[in-house]
């Protein structure tokens, strides 16, 4: 691995010891950094979808480097704050295209780390213009944000468009459970697959969860 590929190194170790690698240095990426770091983000895909309940949907490069970036670029201005706000959103840009179980598992590699990093800046100012960026995006990739305690608005037309895939439904759905986030089963779409999903041990299993509407 190249030590001085400073986004590879922030996630791989991410990844393995769950901790955050912070940099002196202005935060930025070359083309075949991202390259490198796509390779690497892949055969983690690889080896995680070896546990996944069914077939799972194909890695989607593009998505898994972005999520990766969010998470590398919100540690260092967590940090260190070079530029003015102004500037500092060419680096916080939503993906473009359309949300798929694809996109959303695979920037989840990454994605499953910033609630951390948003708790962090919350705590040194809750109305902090980066938050409210973050938030943004795990709003759209809510999957990375179960159990995390954030008030997630969850858009049921786009949600069952997504739970047409088994696989990620299974894996959102398995999540939620694991979280115990009791607040997405206001949603009658997850609700109604907890109950399936869960069937006659409910009582045993989650407590909280109330089986009927």
């Amino acid at each position: 691995m190249n030590t001085k590929n400073n986004i590879l190194q922030t996630i791989h170790h991410l990844r393995t010891s769950g901790q955050f690698v912070l940099y002196t240095n202005k935060p930025k990426v070359s083309n075949s950094e991202l390259n490198d770091l796509g390779d690497f983000l892949e055969q983690e895909y690889e080896n995680e979808v070896l546990n996944y309940p069914c077939e799972a949907p194909k890695f989607d490069r593009e998505a898994a480097i972005w999520g990766a970036k969010m998470i590398y670029f919100g540690a260092q201005f967590l940090a260190h704050r070079h530029e003015e706000p102004k500037d500092l959103n060419q680096y916080f840009e939503m993906i473009k295209g359309e949300l798929t179980p694809n996109s959303c598992l695979s920037a989840d590699l990454s994605l499953r780390f910033l609630p951390f990093i948003t708790k962090e800046l919350e705590a040194i100012d809750f109305d902090d213009w980066l938050v409210k960026i973050l938030k943004s995006h795990l709003q759209k990739f809510s999957y990375s944000a179960i159990g995390q305690g954030f008030d997630l608005e969850i858009n049921q037309e786009e949600l069952t468009k997504l739970f047409q895939n088994e696989c990620y439904k299974t894996l959102f759905i398995d999540r939620v459970i694991e979280k115990k986030d009791i607040s997405l089963t206001e949603h009658a779409i997850i609700h109604e697959n907890i109950a399936i999903h869960l069937g006659e041990h409910k009582n045993h299993f989650w407590r909280a969860f109330v089986s009927e509407v």
